[in-house]
């Protein structure tokens, strides 16, 4: 079955680890998804409700709630023993536990996909023993709902769960299967409640983690690793292509995978490699990558920013760490080719041709979850790019600042002192140019300001240093983002480098974003 997540959340207790990896290796008609923990925040008698199972597919929906140790009951009280022998009372029956979450489920989902695919659907549920024989019969269950060690053991989880759909659909009232689109329906309904992943906004494994729903278009992307163990990820700037390759890096690791997470840029990489739960990952930047000589190869090799690397002699150097090579391994490859190459690195539209030849899943990224209305509108203007369908919302309008070098900083130090007055924090501003920063028009900041500039590194990236302005070429920024970003470049040079810088820098905002060009720099390049 299809694991949803796809790894377990720590704190799972033994038994649900053992019903997990049954699960996830079982392939059987009918149930095609298995979610673990879903939350219920709505039920009948609780404030809030889990579902430690819940099973999915063309036969309808199952709740299974498992109770690993053993289990006792007496003058209607239930008890339960954990393998060390502590004992909970609980305060209902598993079986009751299993009905009352499945009435909330139902109920709950009645407003979301709609009542009508709800009353025609199969819904059941049912106690899983995976420790003890339960032999116990009463009038307060069927023996069909019934999962225990014998049934595991002798019959399978197959056998079992035919059984127990069979008992569902059985029953008086007017249900029906699903189609692969009522799956699909439910599906979207039940994960943004429970799948989050971390952003990359936190800088700092001291801070709390930030939580973040994936699209729907970001989901797909998700599943389609499931599929193939060859994929190449194609989005704009902003539609997550960095956060994905975390989280696939995230999920196959948990898995037990040795996996590569690499890409051009030493900044980026010791960025993401600081990122939560990807302690068992290698992150290498790709120079470290192409001198390694290594005995063990990666069972999965993802990259990012991957139209830096896109070429002859660098995939080379990949085919030579991923087991199988890249005719038969596993890799992801995750990148912008339209408007980001040959800002870093080499594309070769021969390189891509012989890696689509490997016959990899393509996957068209289109959902913008970073840059506003306003970003999204003044790039597309200035450099022709399609950004896809923003998410973000609305923010400030764009501006845009050209002239003589003093105009243009005194304007400058007017947006600086703006943004302080309204207590916007400098760390979470962001200057970048295609030129360092003493050849830049941020050098002739006044002193005020420019004692207060630090060239972004590794370190600063992590813990910016409060009440501090950081200053990054573009090139060094790519895949990292800033709220407030202001921007030297070249407007109208139509080259494909400037062009590339000006996507670039544009599409590393997220809130408000300056663009400025100094007409006294005539050798200034892009």
């Amino acid at each position: 079955m299809k694991m949803v997540p796809a790894h377990l959340k720590p704190k799972a207790s033994p038994a649900e680890r053992r019903i997990f990896d049954q699960l996830a290796d079982l392939k059987v008609p009918g149930w095609e998804y298995a979610l673990h923990s879903l939350n219920l925040p709505e039920h009948e008698r609780k404030r809030v409700g889990e579902i430690d199972f819940l099973l999915l597919g063309p036969r309808g929906v199952l709740v299974l709630e498992a109770k690993g140790g053993l289990v006792s009951c007496s003058s209607g009280v239930w008890h339960s023993q954990d393998l060390r022998g502590r004992s909970h009372r609980l305060k209902e029956s598993p079986f009751e536990q299993a009905r009352s979450a499945a009435f909330a489920l139902e109920a709950r989902l009645r407003g979301i996909v709609g009542p009508s695919l709800v009353s025609s659907t199969v819904f059941g549920h049912a106690a899983v023993f995976p420790d003890i024989e339960f032999l116990v019969t009463s009038v307060e269950w069927a023996t069909e709902m019934v999962i225990d060690r014998r049934g595991i053991d002798q019959d399978g989880w197959a056998a079992r769960l035919d059984m127990l759909g069979r008992f569902w659909e059985d029953k008086p009232e007017p249900r029906r299967g699903l189609t692969a689109d009522e799956v699909g329906r439910y599906l979207t309904g039940l994960r943004p409640d429970f799948d989050l992943v971390p952003t990359l906004r936190h800088l700092s494994r001291d801070v709390d983690e930030e939580l973040v729903a994936l699209t729907e278009n970001q989901y797909r992307a998700l599943d389609a690793y499931g599929r193939n163990p060859r994929l190449v990820f194609e989005g704009g700037a902003g539609t997550g292509k960095t956060m994905l390759a975390a989280e696939l890096s995230r999920r196959a690791s948990a898995q037990g995978s040795r996996v590569l997470l690499t890409c051009r840029s030493p900044v980026l990489a010791g960025f993401v490699g600081a990122q939560t739960g990807l302690d068992a990952v290698t992150v290498l930047p790709f120079g470290r990558v192409r001198g390694s000589h290594r005995d063990d190869l990666f069972d999965l090799v993802v990259v990012d920013e991957a139209q830096d690397l896109v070429n002859v002699e660098d995939l080379e150097v990949i085919d030579q760490v991923v087991a199988g090579g890249l005719k038969d391994g596993s890799w992801v490859m995750l990148l912008d080719s339209n408007n980001q190459r040959g800002l870093v690195g080499t594309y070769e539209d021969a390189a891509m041709k012989s890696l689509l030849a490997h016959r990899p899943t393509c996957v068209d990224l289109t959902d913008n979850c970073r840059n506003t209305v306003e970003i999204v509108e003044a790039t597309r203007a200035y450099t022709g790019a399609d950004l896809g369908v923003t998410t973000a919302g609305r923010g400030l309008d764009v501006e845009t600042v050209t002239g003589e070098r003093a105009n243009v900083v005194k304007r400058l130090a007017e947006v600086l002192e703006d943004l302080d007055q309204q207590h916007v924090a400098l760390e979470n501003i962001t200057l970048l140019s295609g030129l360092s920063l003493p050849e830049s028009v941020f050098a002739h900041l006044p002193d005020r300001w420019l004692r207060r500039i630090d060239v972004l590194d590794l370190n600063r990236l992590r813990a910016p240093t409060p009440g501090r302005l950081g200053f990054a070429r573009i090139g060094e920024f790519k895949g990292l983002e800033s709220s407030f970003v202001i921007l030297e470049s070249e407007i109208g040079d139509q080259s494909q480098m400037a062009r590339a810088n000006l996507y670039v820098g544009m599409t590393r905002a997220r809130a408000a974003l300056w663009v400025v060009s100094s007409e006294s720099d005539p050798e200034h390049t892009a």
